[in-house]
C-alpha cells in the first residue's frame, strides 16, 4: 500500500483556519509570519469579488488584513480605496489610508510620485473622476481589482480541524479502538478515566449453556461490541450464543441451518477482530482459523502451525452470571 504524505504547509494551514475562525488574531498574525505559510482563503469567493465590485471597503479591508497578497495587487487595492473616500468626501478616512498603512508607506517610499498624487487630489476642495480614474472608470477598476485579487485567494470547507479529527475517532471507533459512546480526552489522547468504583463480582445465575454428553466447552470468548458469546468445543463446533437468553443465535442462518463453522479438532483458543465481524480459532491439531461469524462457511485455514497449550479441568457447560 502506497504511503500517504501529508504536507507541513497543509497542517499549518488547518491551524491557521482554526485560528481565524475562533478571532484569535494575534495568534493567527504571528504563526503566519514565523511560518511564512499563508492562509488565503475567503469563506465566499463569489461574495469577496461582489464586495470589491460594489465598493464595500468596510467588508473588504478586514479580510484583506489576513491575507498575503503582491505588493502591486494591495497597492492597487489601496489607491482604489483612498480615490474612493476622496470622491465621496471622507477625507479623514482618505487621510488616514495613505498616510498611516504599511502598503502606502511602501508606496511613498518607492514611488514617490504616485503616492504625491494621491496628497494633491486629497487636498483640493474638487474631486474631477476623468483625472483620478485617468484612463478608466470607478467600475472597470473595481473589476479589475476583483479578478487580481480573486486568484489570489481559494474557498475550502470550514472547520477542517475539527472535522478531521471527527473522522479520526469514527475510524477508531471502527476499529474498535474506540467503543461507541465513550468520552474521549483529546488532549491525553484516550478514553476518559472513569472514577474508581468498588469491584463487583457476580452474585446471581442468569443463564446455562449445557453441551452433549460427549462434549464440552474448551474456550469462550465474548466480542468487543458486547453482542456475541462463542464457544469452542472439544469436538471442533464453534458457536455462537445470544448471552441474554443463554440461546444459540439462529438469526444467523448457517446456524439456523446447522452448518456450523467447525474444526477438525478440538478447538483450544478463540479470538475476535477489534470490529467484531472475523474470528481467529486455533484447533488441537494446530490448524488456524479464519472466520466470520456471519457467514456461512471458513475465509480461510492457516495449516502445519504448532503450539503448546495447558491442560484445564472441563466441565460440559458454561453459566452465565449477573451482577446485581
Amino acid at each position: 500500500m502506497s504511503t500517504l504524505e501529508i504536507e507541513a504547509r497543509d497542517v499549518i494551514k488547518i491551524v491557521l483556519q482554526f485560528c481565524k475562525e475562533n478571532s484569535l488574531h494575534q495568534t493567527f498574525q504571528t504563526l503566519q509570519n514565523e511560518c511564512q505559510v499563508s492562509l488565503n482563503t475567503v469563506d465566499s469567493l463569489e461574495t469577496f469579488v461582489a464586495d470589491i465590485n460594489s465598493g464595500r471597503w468596510d467588508a473588504i479591508l478586514p479580510q484583506v488584513a489576513q491575507l498575503k497578497l503582491p505588493r502591486k495587487k494591495l497597492e492597487d487595492l489601496y489607491e482604489q480605496i483612498v480615490l474612493e473616500m476622496i470622491e465621496l468626501r471622507e477625507l479623514d478616512t482618505a487621510r488616514a489610508i495613505l498616510r498611516q498603512t504599511q502598503v502606502m508607506g511602501v508606496m511613498k517610499q518607492e514611488q514617490p510620485e504616485r503616492y504625491l498624487r494621491l496628497e494633491h487630489l486629497l487636498v483640493r476642495t474638487y474631486f474631477d473622476p476623468n483625472e483620478a480614474y485617468q484612463d478608466s472608470t470607478k467600475e472597470k477598476r473595481r473589476a479589475q481589482i476583483a479578478q487580481a485579487l480573486a486568484g489570489e485567494v481559494s474557498v475550502v470547507p470550514p472547520s477542517r480541524l475539527m472535522a478531521l479529527i471527527g473522522q479520526a475517532l469514527k475510524w477508531q471507533q471502527h476499529q474498535g479502538l474506540l467503543p461507541p459512546g465513550t468520552q474521549f480526552d483529546l488532549f491525553r489522547g484516550t478514553a476518559a478515566m472513569k472514577q474508581d468504583v468498588d469491584d463487583m463480582y457476580p452474585t446471581t445465575l442468569g443463564h446455562t449453556i449445557k453441551f452433549g454428553k460427549k462434549s464440552h466447552p474448551e474456550c469462550a470468548r465474548f466480542s468487543p461490541d458486547g453482542q456475541f458469546l462463542v464457544s469452542c468445543s472439544v469436538d471442533g463446533f464453534i458457536e455462537v450464543w445470544d448471552h441474554i437468553s443463554g440461546k444459540l443465535k439462529k438469526d444467523l442462518q448457517y446456524q439456523a441451518d446447522e452448518t456450523f463453522m467447525m474444526h477438525d479438532d478440538a478447538v483450544l483458543c478463540v479470538d475476535f477482530s477489534r470490529d467484531s465481524e472475523m474470528l481467529a480459532s486455533g484447533s488441537q491439531d494446530g490448524k488456524i482459523k479464519n472466520q466470520g461469524e456471519r457467514k456461512e462457511k471458513d475465509m480461510s485455514t492457516l495449516q502445519d502451525i504448532t503450539y503448546a497449550h495447558r491442560a484445564h479441568a472441563f466441565t460440559a457447560q458454561i453459566n452465565l452470571f449477573n451482577f446485581d
